[in-house]
């Protein structure tokens, strides 16, 4: 089976960027972008199944479709449930929202269903903090240890992630970050994509 579409992948990537952000309801966004993100799957894989497939079908119909066909007792099920949430965030109330859990249950569907879809080769061109990413948003989600999360938490924190020779006072044109519980992660896991993955792997989290 063919690898996702490299604009799936991108969306997905843009997904996980958002995830580990500093930005205000980082939550809430991620979660309605994870609900447009099934759908857009869907259709595209539909669309690749019969080229007279109607793009403008309903939610139900996208995830039934032929080629498509998610496990109603499983995944289906779950982005369906959630269909329902994001319809309410996005039309009945701005000021409804999820919590870090359900998004990341949310996030943590998408790989399964792009595999799903194009088979295990899917995520064959994600990149590896991104790979890295998908490690966090497991541990936040109902799969994830909260011991483990706990650890990780502080491990973040309390690293050292500059080495002896870069321990020079900041110019006069730069800031200090420290990174926090989940504070400025998303620039750590880009720009020292390994030295993140030792603090998961020193944690035991898969």
């Amino acid at each position: 089976m063919p690898s996702a579409p490299s604009e799936i992948v991108d969306a997905l990537e843009s997904i996980l960027d958002i995830f580990l952000s500093d930005v205000r309801h980082r939550e809430r966004a991620t979660f309605i972008l994870c609900d447009n993100f099934v759908e857009m799957a869907c259709k595209t894989k539909a669309k690749q199944r019969n080229h007279r497939f109607d793009t403008s079908c309903n939610f139900y119909d996208a995830w039934n479709a032929p080629g498509v066909q998610l496990p109603r007792n499983g995944l289906g099920q779950r982005v369906h449930n959630r269909r329902g949430t994001r319809n309410t965030m996005q039309h009945a109330s701005a000021a409804v929202t999820v919590d870090t859990q359900a998004c990341a249950d949310a996030i943590n569907d998408l790989p399964a269903l792009l595999t799903k879809l194009w088979g295990r080769t899917a995520l064959n061109s994600l990149r590896y903090w991104h790979r890295i990413a998908l490690r966090i948003v497991r541990l936040y989600s109902a799969e994830g240890d909260t011991q483990k999360r706990n650890s990780f938490e502080d491990a973040m924190r309390d690293k050292h992630w500059r080495s002896d020779l870069e321990k020079r006072p900041p110019r006069i044109n730069e800031s200090i970050i420290q990174s926090g519980r989940r504070g400025h992660w998303g620039f750590l896991a880009k720009k020292v994509t390994a030295l993140v993955e030792q603090v998961l792997d020193s944690c035991n989290i898969d």
